[in-house]
């Protein structure tokens, strides 16, 4: 596994645990019997996507920097 700062783990856990919560909310809301609506629905899912990319790019700039200080050494 790449060497990446213990601030960045804790932030991409978070997004991660975030984009989690959106999800068993939304699992939950297929066993109601109000539903929410299409567009919050999408809402909802293009948080999850949100969070997750964010979760690659930290994870990637974080390895990338690593690396370079690597190299430099």
């Amino acid at each position: 596994m790449a060497n990446i700062s213990l601030d960045a783990i804790n932030t991409i856990n978070t997004k991660l645990g975030q984009a989690n919560t959106i999800t068993t909310l939304l699992m939950v809301d297929c066993d109601s019997d109000m539903p929410i609506n299409d567009e919050l629905r999408a809402y909802a899912l293009d948080a999850v996507s949100d969070l997750i990319n964010d979760s690659k790019k930290l994870f990637r700039s974080e390895t990338e920097r690593k690396e370079a200080k690597n190299e430099r050494v």
